[in-house]
């Protein structure tokens, strides 16, 4: 051990606390360096450089470069640290770098190529020199461009803003123009940094009111390009603008061009009707964060850039859209209440169901709209279409008598990355509707996509049980919980209306039982069926989706406990998967304390007791908290025991 820690020293010359980083040979041989190679110098011969001190006292000597002997500057950096220091050059000595005295233009600099020396003085005598080049001294620089949009489609009260992110995610607009309604030049100051580095990251966001839509409104977006070059349109929020920084180099140009998309409403809606019309874009880049993604306009799809209203078969004109040249990137949604229709390319009708849809699911732009170089995508027709599309869902039931919820019908839109419970519902149904045994039924009026289909995987439900208890004040009492006492009947009569609005009905509770509760619980017995795909293309289509047959899932039986003879009557017990796949499965303890959850598909299920809080005690609990089991097998939990 003592020959490692000996090595370890050895491999460890010097200790630079911070920020400060050395190469350890240069830390060996002096005592203090200086990484600064670009030198701003001010037109009277001053500028600055980084000087580093490696040594465990104070490091002081002198700057200088080689011909300028006659002015020097004295340096003094703490131990361990880093210091700005002043070094200085006579105007008419070779390191001076402006034109006159033969500085090289290099953007918007002049620069020559110098020695700096550094003389140590303390704690070693040492001299060192390093090559370097001086710069003329660049304070600001600009960031500059030119709003235009088409003739005849042009934004009012148009301003260009230049916005710096500020940590915990907000946002700061530094300064900002005013653009002429008929586009126009705008200009922002920007100060460099040390030694004519790069100004700080900005980005910029434009707006404008826009009259012709819901009335009057005000849109804004980011820009996205490089210097020099707009192909990149602009992006709907902050984290799809281009970030960028004023250089040295030259002023920074981006400009700002905005076009339109118009059209009309092709099909009649109801007299005096009003179509919603929304443009929406995919983001240029998804994000691989799945919180930012759920979070856009259609989540995990696109973002909206712009909105109006056409009368019934009239024109409409959606503006203020950034151009993205030669690309691809719109869709148009048309909608009058619940009915939308996401149009297709050509406009004639044929129809998208939703945003994935559009994309076909796999995130294509085939069938996206680009604005011409014009600025004015015209004559782009659209219509509002009521799905007519039935989903026959043909299912069967093996090894047990199928509960309401193994009937349940979930239609689910199979957005990609998203795990089938995360996915969005678009229709619920429930088979045997229609009297056959073998569980049919279909779904109608389905809008055109790609879906999960799923049976007997009813997520989540509520209804009224029969209770031993006439109330639960152990756990409404107090102000947070008394809002809900309408969740109890003692006997046949409510005391609030709100239990009947809930789906109460007045009943005589059955022998042995007192009252009424609202439970969020149903049973289940079989495992369900989710990994059918159904794919519905455009308008009037009958699709049969041959469901898999659902079978008997597994069961698991067990007791609650509780210390001091306290009930252990109708508490909850829940098990639960995190791999987004397999539902809630629920039971409540019987007048005894036993409990068997029913339905489990095959795989590893933790256990929670009293999830709901119901009779006012706690979840915590010794005994088994996961268990893995096979479909149609019976398994024990053995005894959960509440010490509370």
């Amino acid at each position: 051990m003592k020959l490692r820690l000996i090595a370890m020293l050895l491999a460890v010359p010097a200790v630079v606390s911070g920020a400060l980083v050395a190469m350890p040979a240069e830390a060996m041989t002096y005592d203090a360096a200086v990484p600064t190679r670009n030198i701003a110098i001010s037109t009277s011969g001053l500028g600055k450089v980084t000087v580093q001190c490696f040594a465990s006292k104070t490091c002081k000597g002198k700057l200088s470069f080689t011909n300028s002997s006659t002015r020097v500057r004295d340096y003094s950096v703490p131990a361990h640290s880093s210091r700005t220091m002043q070094v200085a050059v006579r105007t008419t000595e070779p390191a001076y770098p402006y034109a006159a005295n033969g500085g090289i233009k290099r953007g918007d600099v002049y620069y020559k190529d110098a020695v700096l020396v550094v003389n140590q003085d303390y704690p070693r005598n040492k001299t060192r020199t390093y090559n370097v080049q001086t710069e003329t001294l660049l304070t600001a620089q600009q960031i500059t461009g030119v709003v235009q949009g088409p003739a005849g489609h042009t934004a009012s009260d148009i301003k260009v803003e230049l916005v710096r992110s500020l940590r915990g995610g907000g946002t700061q607009v530094v300064r900002y123009a005013e653009v002429p309604t008929n586009g126009g030049i705008y200009k922002f100051t920007v100060s460099l940094g040390t030694n004519n580095s790069a100004s700080g990251p900005y980005k910029l966001r434009i707006s404008g009111h826009v009259d012709n839509a819901d009335n009057g409104t005000t849109r804004s977006w980011y820009w996205r390009g490089s210097d020099g070059s707009t192909t990149g349109g602009g992006g709907r929020y902050l984290d799809e603008g281009t970030t960028l920084r004023a250089t040295k180099m030259g002023d920074y140009n981006a400009n700002f061009t905005y076009g339109s998309i118009t059209g009309q409403v092709t099909n009649s809606v109801p007299p005096n009707g009003r179509v919603d019309i929304t443009v929406a874009a995919p983001p240029r880049t998804y994000s691989s964060n799945s919180k930012t993604r759920r979070e856009y306009d259609f989540p995990y799809c696109g973002n909206v850039y712009g909105s109006t209203d056409a009368a019934n078969g009239g024109a409409y004109s959606v503006d203020f859209l950034p151009v993205y040249t030669g690309t691809q990137r719109y869709m148009v949604r048309a909608s009058y209440g619940a009915v939308r229709t996401w149009n297709a390319r050509t406009g004639s009708g044929t129809g998208f169901g939703s945003c994935f849809d559009v994309m076909d699911y796999e995130r294509s732009t085939a069938n996206l709209l680009a604005i011409p170089a014009g600025g004015i995508l015209s004559g782009y027709n659209v219509q509002v279409r009521r799905s007519s599309n039935d989903l026959l869902i043909d299912g069967a039931f093996s090894g047990f008598s199928p509960t309401a919820s193994d009937q349940t019908v979930t239609i689910r839109e199979k957005i990609p990355g998203l795990p089938v419970l995360s996915a969005p519902v678009v229709a619920r149904g429930h088979t045997n509707s229609n009297g056959n045994a073998n569980g049919d039924n279909t779904i109608k009026n389905l809008p055109p996509g790609k879906y999960w289909v799923e049976v007997g995987r009813r997520t989540s439900c509520s209804a009224w049980y029969p209770s031993v208890f006439p109330n639960n004040d152990a756990y409404f009492s107090g102000a947070d919980r008394g809002a809900e006492r309408w969740k109890t009947v003692a006997g046949k009569y409510e005391e609030y209306s709100k239990s009947l609005a809930m789906g109460y009905v007045r009943k005589t509770p059955p022998s042995g039982y007192k009252g009424w509760m609202y439970r969020g619980y149903c049973k289940a017995l079989g495992t369900g069926t989710y990994n059918n795909t159904a794919r519905i293309r455009g308008f009037d289509q009958s699709t049969t989706e041959q469901v898999s047959t659902i079978r008997k899932g597994a069961i698991v039986k067990g007791h609650v406990k509780r210390a001091g003879g306290k009930t252990n009557k109708e508490i909850m017990v829940r098990l639960s998967s995190s791999d987004g796949i397999r539902v809630i499965r629920t039971d409540v303890t019987d007048s005894k304390g036993n409990f068997y959850v029913a339905g489990l598909p095959s795989g590893r299920w933790t256990i929670s007791v009293n999830s709901d809080s119901w009779r006012g005690i706690g979840r915590t609990f010794t005994g088994k908290h996961s268990i893995s089991v096979t479909s149609g097998h019976t398994y024990s939990a053995g005894t959960l025991y509440f010490k509370g």
